[in-house]
Order: structure tokens, then sequence, then C-alpha cells
């Protein structure tokens, strides 16, 4: 049956997702999520720009951004528009296309 099938495959990626994140968390890595950006003073700069850059809709696909463009910025701070384009590129939008998205990662890089 399809459904049971579908059922059997994510529960198999969940499980092998939450073992990744057991052996981060085992190896003493630091494990970041979108909820982890903001603080007691306001929000991140990235999630700020992209709330003034228009830079989300429907939200479904914002955290995977947020994260993936800190990862980036912490590790580049000033990346050209191509580099932005290829380290987001793993993550879908099917709502904004993209445009604002990249702008808002560019202001954030400028006020970081």
């Amino acid at each position: 049956n399809a459904i049971e099938d579908a059922k059997v495959i994510i529960k198999f990626e969940f499980e092998k997702q939450h073992q990744v994140l057991t052996e981060l968390a085992m190896d003493e890595e630091k494990i970041e999520t979108v909820e982890g950006m903001a603080n007691s003073e306001g929000l991140h700069p990235l999630q700020q720009a992209f709330l003034e850059e228009a830079a989300l809709q429907c939200g479904i696909c914002t955290p995977g951004f947020l994260v993936a463009a800190k990862g980036l910025l912490d590790n580049e701070p000033d990346p050209s528009e191509e580099r932005i384009r290829h380290w987001l590129a793993g993550n879908l939008c099917r709502c904004t296309g993209y445009e604002n998205i990249i702008k808002a990662v560019q202001k954030a890089a400028k006020e970081l």
C-alpha cells in the first residue's frame, strides 16, 4: 500500500536525521536552529532584513534560508551575489522568486 510505504520512508528519514543530530551532540558540536537566532534584545539582523525586504511569504522555506544564510555570513562576511545564490541553492521557495531573499542577505551582510 502506497500510504504505508510513505510512512516507512518518512520514519526512516526522521530516524536518520535524529541519528545525525545525536552524533553531532555527542561530538559536542554546536547545533544552531532558527529559534536560536533572535535574542532578548530582538531579532537577528538576518531576520530583520527578511522582514524589511519582504523576503518571505508563506514562511515554509524561511527557517532554511535563514539558517543557511547565517552559515554563509558566519564564514563569509561580505559574499558576492553569486556566492549567496550558490550557498542558498539547496533551499527552495515557491512564493518569492528569490530576489528579495538575496537582497535581505546582502542587507544583513552590511549590518553585521
